[in-house]
């Protein structure tokens, strides 16, 4: 029975929302460590065994972030073109042409990247 006024799919959604926030409640209760004699050492920050020195932020170069970007979009696309290629038979002419110009769209910024990469003044 649902409470008159509330459609069937809000009274679900609502109970699921309320279960879920529960659920993460109780199993961040039960699981969370409990130190019953914290101390100084046992507070510290430390990495890999080691107690941190210097500042917990550290400036990123930017300089690579434009290749890591190419790199991830040009991927995706080798594996949309694996995809392609396995169904090429298929597709015919009508999943060709689709290719080739999306290929003729993409092509020429990968060219121009590769280009400016073998410039020694970019690096």
């Amino acid at each position: 029975m649902v409470a008159q006024g509330i459609p069937e799919e809000t009274g679900y959604v609502i109970f699921l929302f309320i279960a879920t926030i529960l659920l993460v409640v109780a199993v961040r209760i039960v699981i969370s460590p409990k130190d019953p004699r914290p101390t100084p050492e046992k507070r510290a920050p430390f990495e890999s065994g080691q107690i941190s020195t210097g500042p917990g932020r550290t400036r990123f170069i930017i300089q690579y972030y434009p290749y890591i970007l190419m790199f991830v979009v040009y991927d995706v696309i080798a594996m949309f073109l694996f995809a392609w290629a396995l169904n090429l038979r298929a597709l015919g002419a009508s999943g060709t042409i689709p290719v080739l110009v999306f290929l003729a769209v993409a092509l020429p910024p990968l060219a121009y990247a590769l280009h400016l990469a073998g410039r020694r003044e970019n690096w």
